[in-house]
């Protein structure tokens, strides 16, 4: 059992370096940043999800924007943002694992649920709760996180996650993961 653990902890670690690549990679690009770097991390977190179990989802989805932050890959004034990050990768991969052992489809209907409890916590987050809590984010940035926390969130979770189901069945189909 202990040798298990030890694996999954190395391979968690490894697609949490694997995301912080993607996003250095992805800050050379600021066009195309977000819908680069969304979808591979979003894929990550379902990756090791499935690979490594729930709880190293989660911890690979807690310091996913936590190490963006203090690599300057996430701009300073979003670090009153971190936690409600935090907290929608948190249910997205929950939502992914509670609803992917439901049958036939139920890693398809774990990514598409997951990316919509995402998507409506990060927006309600972004329009809401900071000027509910009345945190010191910049109106401009404020303005702009609306749009940002929205949309292109869904649908940078629903690609990542597709990624990431296309790449565990093609390991499937050449018995690398069972």
């Amino acid at each position: 059992m202990k040798h298990r653990n030890v694996n999954d902890l190395i391979k968690s670690s490894l697609f949490l370096a694997l995301a912080i690549v993607f996003q250095v990679v992805g800050k050379s690009f600021p066009g195309i940043s977000q819908f680069f770097v969304g979808p591979a991390v979003n894929a990550i977190l379902i990756l090791t999800a499935i690979i490594c179990g729930c709880t190293y989802g989660i911890l690979v989805g807690s310091l996913t924007p936590l190490l963006a932050y203090l690599t300057g890959q996430l701009a300073s004034a979003l670090g009153p943002f971190i936690p409600f990050i935090i907290t929608s990768n948190i249910l997205f991969v929950l939502s992914f694992i509670i609803l992917s052992n439901r049958g036939k489809y139920g890693q398809y209907l774990g990514v598409i649920i997951g990316s919509f409890v995402k998507y409506i916590f990060l927006s309600i987050s972004a329009s809401k709760l900071i000027p509910l809590f009345e945190l010191n984010i910049p109106t401009k940035i404020v303005n702009k996180l609306v749009i940002t926390m929205g949309i292109p969130q869904l649908i940078t979770a629903l690609i990542g996650g597709c990624f990431a189901l296309i790449i565990i069945g093609v390991l499937r189909k050449r018995k690398v993961f069972i």
